[in-house]
């Protein structure tokens, strides 16, 4: 009886062990994941006011020349965005923070973005933020935390196209693509 004992009294102990372990497990899988991306913006694309690609080579050359002047400097700056993710109960966060596009303010911008809800990726955007009125800001990396891309489009009032620098080579395929349509008037 008393050999009975210590077996079951050795069994409960390793049965609440490793009932504590999977507790933990599952308390450190359900914790918000808490990354940085930094990308590059290389691309330069024109687009229309409702978000399609502007294919003509004069509004594309056309960009490239705007987001390049001291003025409006995107093409080639690196974005770093900053994410809090939990995958469990889809609460998230991120901002974006970007040098200055002005010559003359050489400062570092701080951009905080909304989550988007679109499927099969976590994506964010700030839609005409009061630190760059006059753009969208828009950041997304994929459900394994991997592909991070950003993109700032800079809204030009007055001209049938807008300027969109990226670091995404295919930006007009996807669900973020939507949302370069949204409001963009």
């Amino acid at each position: 009886m008393r050999f009975k004992s210590r077996r079951l009294g050795y069994f409960l102990a390793c049965s609440v062990s490793s009932l504590i372990a999977f507790s933990y497990g599952g308390a450190a899988l359900a914790a918000p994941v808490q990354g940085k991306a930094s990308v590059r913006l290389t691309h330069v694309f024109a687009t229309l006011q409702t978000g399609a690609p502007d294919k003509k080579p004069e509004d594309i050359a056309a960009c490239r020349k705007q987001v390049s002047s001291p003025d409006s400097r995107y093409l080639g700056v690196t974005v770093t965005t900053q994410y809090s993710i939990d995958a469990q109960t889809m609460m998230m966060s991120a901002s974006s923070s970007l040098p200055s596009p002005h010559a003359t303010q050489p400062l570092q911008l701080t951009v905080k973005l909304s989550p988007l809800g679109i499927a099969g990726q976590y994506a964010f955007g700030a839609f005409r933020p009061p630190v760059l009125p006059d753009n969208y800001v828009l950041f997304s990396i994929g459900l394994d935390f991997k592909g991070a891309k950003s993109s700032v489009l800079v809204l030009n009032e007055g001209k049938d196209y807008n300027c969109l620098v990226t670091s995404n080579p295919t930006p007009f395929t996807g669900g973020l693509s939507e949302k370069l349509g949204a409001g963009q008037k």
